[in-house]
């Protein structure tokens, strides 16, 4: 027998009654069987939601299978708001996706439950989404340089460009970049500390700019387009 907490990534259907429920904990991503979760008599039936936090016992190798669980914590003001709980979706969606790759997976976890904590009854709640996003990059392996001009090492009056992973100076600027307003709260949010108690304000003006490149960062240095993009995008405009 094992034990382990996790939040739920993603479920899929396995055979007419149960489920497969992906779970992501500090050791990483871990795939347990619920025999019998959608029937109404299961007493799983609200285990398995997606995003919910968990704590299950489980049994067996090559395919696990759940023994016995509880919620620890079912957000349910997430899952009562669509456009959040939406949001949420196309996170847990970028982190199924690269929970194979060799990163700190307990970090990654512990700021995930930091993240759902802080957002699960907030109104202004997507910096904090984008904040995961951009602090991923670093375990990924990935992130972008954000303080010096990659050409001189100037630092003032930068601009971003995703292409090149990093900042220039005026003297340098590339074909294509965001404004130094742009960087500003793409810094804020890569550096935010969540430990700290501080109120985390980002200009909504900027949201629609900092999501594209989030986008396009993503796309370009790894390949990747989160498939909940397109619900995302019908839901908050861009």
């Amino acid at each position: 027998m094992e034990e382990y907490r996790g939040i739920i990534l993603k479920k899929i259907n396995f055979k007419e009654s149960s489920e497969i429920i992906y779970l992501y904990t500090e050791t990483g991503l871990v795939g347990v069987l619920v025999h019998g979760s959608k029937t109404m008599k299961s007493p799983h039936l609200n285990l398995t939601k997606v995003l919910n936090h968990v704590k299950v016992i489980i049994s067996g190798k090559n395919l696990k299978v759940l023994r016995d669980g509880e919620v620890i914590n079912n957000y349910s003001s997430i899952h009562s708001d669509l456009e959040k709980y939406t949001y949420l979706l196309h996170l847990a969606e970028l982190i199924y996706y690269f929970s194979t790759h060799e990163h700190d997976h307990e970090k990654l976890y512990n700021f995930l439950i930091k993240i759902l904590e802080q957002i699960k009854d907030k109104e202004e709640y997507i910096p904090y989404i984008n904040m995961c996003e951009l602090k991923l990059l670093y375990l990924l392996g990935v992130n972008p340089n954000l303080n010096s001009c990659m050409i001189c090492q100037n630092t003032q009056n930068l601009v971003f460009s995703v292409k090149e992973g990093g900042v220039f100076c005026p003297d340098h600027l590339p074909d294509y970049y965001y404004s130094n307003k742009v960087l500003a709260a793409v810094q804020k949010l890569y550096y935010f500390d969540l430990n700290k108690e501080q109120r985390l304000e980002i200009d909504n003006s900027l949201l629609r700019d900092i999501r594209n490149v989030i986008d396009e960062y993503y796309d370009y240095h790894l390949n990747y387009h989160s498939k909940t993009r397109k619900m995302l995008k019908g839901l908050i405009g861009y």
